[in-house]
């Protein structure tokens, strides 16, 4: 995929140490309210691939998911847990045309699931390769592609967009294609907008931290309670049917212009420990910012908050439309 990235620097594109993109002549806020339309190469993402005949019932018995739900037309959210329940990552499955399934996460996370799942793969007749390399993914806002458009999966948000996979040999195909019916806009519009839909990306720093409910992931359809068991199942059902949910996650906004990294510990006044993580922020402009932060109940019933290093300030709630009564 070198030549896809040189294609982006030759065509304006920047990129962070996370391979965050941007491009110089776009801008950071999204008014959809407005229907804006434009696409983003999503280089932050990376993909393992599991082809072979168990690859659906390997991963059933792995992810929190229902396999049985996917098919080429519908691809789904889920997450891969820790025996205790713990989210290593969230992610969305995709099966491609040629019957190879596609787990789409942060790009700092491959590494430790192919790792982890791999333990239990010897087990069955399945293959997983991380396969960031083999294909280029798509974020598309307001943006209808032909549908003779030979992409290789594709994944419809609630809130309009569309993410699609395509072979990274086409990548600039797709590129040309989108560019002659809509503009190229960075990661930061497309972030902005996973956070007021409330959909986390679970990177290297907040891997391992939080139980599913605790990122919402419930309200994304992303946890089964009914197909059975999968790794960290118990702990998940529990906090389901018999527990108490002491912590969830909420969007907020900040005046601040020094942004802060996933995992950037949230302090409450007049509590005297951490209150809550950062999961995700974005600048919106030179003074505000919108974050994705998992808070104790407590905690979320202050107005007032210091994050990292900053001083207490003070904070708002921001709605997230599947938390609405």
């Amino acid at each position: 995929m070198d030549n896809w990235h040189s294609f982006l620097k030759k065509n304006g594109a920047k990129f962070s140490n996370k391979k965050e993109i941007s491009f110089e002549k776009t801008q950071p806020i999204v008014d959809h309210s407005k229907k804006e339309s434009f696409f983003t190469p999503l280089t932050h993402l990376g993909l393992i691939q599991l082809e072979g005949i168990d690859a659906r019932q390997f991963l059933q018995g792995q992810v929190t998911c229902d396999i049985e739900l996917l098919s080429k037309d519908n691809s789904i959210f889920g997450a891969r847990c820790t025996p205790k329940g713990r989210t290593l990552t969230n992610f969305q499955l995709h099966e491609t045309c040629d019957d190879k399934l596609l787990m789409i996460m942060h790009r700092s996370l491959i590494g430790l699931v192919i790792k982890d799942l791999s333990r239990y793969a010897a087990f069955f007749k399945v293959t997983l390769i991380d396969a960031t390399e083999l294909y280029a993914v798509f974020g598309l806002v307001n943006v209808t592609l032909d549908s003779q458009f030979d992409v290789s999966s594709s994944f419809s948000y609630k809130d309009g967009r569309e993410l699609v996979t395509i072979a990274g040999h086409h990548a600039t195909d797709l590129w040309d294609e989108l560019s002659n019916i809509s503009t190229v806009d960075g990661y930061n519009s497309w972030e902005t907008l996973n956070i007021q839909s409330g959909i986390p990306i679970l990177q290297k720093e907040t891997s391992g931290s939080f139980v599913p409910q605790m990122l919402n992931l419930d309200y994304l359809d992303a946890i089964s309670f009914t197909k059975g068991c999968y790794t960290g199942q118990e702990v998940i059902a529990r906090m389901k049917y018999l527990g108490k949910l002491k912590r969830k996650m909420y969007r907020i906004t900040r005046t601040s212009n020094q942004i802060v990294p996933p995992g950037t510990p949230c302090y409450v006044e007049d509590i005297n420990q951490i209150s809550g993580y950062v999961i995700s922020s974005i600048q919106l402009d030179s003074n505000f910012q919108e974050l994705l932060v998992v808070l104790t109940d407590q905690a979320a019933t202050s107005q007032h908050m210091s994050i990292g290093n900053a001083n207490i300030e003070k904070v708002q709630y921001l709605p997230i439309s599947y938390m609405k009564s």
